[in-house]
Formats: C-alpha cells, structure tokens, sequence
C-alpha cells in the first residue's frame, strides 16, 4: 500500500528522476561558468598590453619592466632611460633595448651590452623577415641588435642614435662669438 501511494504521489515509476535531472543541469551550467572563467583567465595572461613592444620614452614603462636592466646594469636606481623597446616574450623587459643620456644597452636573459655615444662606430638595419628588421649597433669590439615589428619604432630608434652619435662628435664646447671667432680665423688662416 506504500508503494501505491508513492506512485501516485508522482505520477511515474520513477521517483525522484526529476530532482536527478535537476542536479545535473546545474552541474552543466556550473562546469560551463568554470570552462568561461578558465578560459578568459587564459587569455588576459596571453594578451599584450597596448604599449608592450613600441618603442616609448621610459617614463611611461612601469617601473618593474625596467628592473631587469637595473639588475644588469645598463640603469641606475632612478634612471629614466630616453627610449625603451621591449622584446621579451612575456612583457617583462628581460629582453629589451635602451638609450639612455650615456649610450645605447640591450639586456638579454640577464646579460647587459651597453656602448657609450662615443664608442659606437655605425649602425646597420636588416629585415629579418617579411614583418620584422633588426637595428645593429656597432663598437669596434662587438654588436647588438634590437628586433623590431611593423610600426614598433625602428626607425625612431635608428634616428635617436644617429642623432646622438653626431651630437657626440659634434665640437660641444663652442658657445656664440668664441665659435665664430675660431671658424673665420681657420678659413682665413
């Protein structure tokens, strides 16, 4: 007689499927939420922030993507560089490229290469791919090269040091008349 009231009570054979068929619902929405959460986890890591790989002026780098050329070297403590181009893989200045008042440096993998304006004997650009081109600069012991993409900066960068290699070599010490009086005595002389 209990079944028969327990039958009725649901009107099937089956109680309690309904409750069963319930949970496993929510459990479905519940994994689905948790794939949704996962990947959009996933992808803000990968993403790149706006400014990752132009080349900019080192006050708009935050101040923890410099460290690695702090570590190395190529910075001091509060040194702000003139332009800095990041090219690590996971946007955190452990493989980037630097002018600074003092000279051009690359940091990779912890190991900085800095040239002083003066030291720098010529600068080379190559395309290294159909997207991408490499600036070369040179001393008369060794080399580095920066990597850039399309519209990352190359030929600012490339301008910035030509610009700083001629102001070195440029006479600095002239000022209004002591330079015009020197130049008219050497063609006259």
């Amino acid at each position: 007689m209990m079944e028969t009231d327990t039958n009725k009570k649901h009107g099937k054979n089956a109680p309690g499927c309904g409750v069963g068929l319930y949970a496993m619902l929510l459990i479905g929405i519940c994994l689905v939420g948790v794939l949704g959460i996962c990947s959009a986890t996933i992808g803000l890591l990968n993403s790149e922030p706006e400014e990752a790989r132009n080349l900019v002026h080192g006050s708009e780098v935050q101040v923890w993507r410099l460290q690695p050329m702090r570590k190395a070297g190529l910075l001091e403590l509060t040194e702000v560089p003139s332009a800095w181009h990041d090219e690590s893989f996971g946007f955190d200045g452990t493989t980037a490229c630097v002018l600074t008042t003092k000279g051009a440096g690359r940091v990779e993998d912890g190991v900085g290469v800095f040239f002083m304006w003066s030291e720098i004997t010529k600068t080379e650009v190559n395309r290294t791919s159909e997207t991408t081109m490499s600036v070369s600069v040179h001393n008369s012991e060794s080399s580095f090269s920066c990597i850039f993409g399309p519209n990352e900066g190359a030929e600012r960068f490339l301008r910035q040091i030509e610009t700083e290699r001629q102001g070195v070599s440029a006479p600095s010490d002239c000022s209004g008349d002591a330079c015009s009086a020197s130049d008219s005595g050497e063609a006259s002389g």
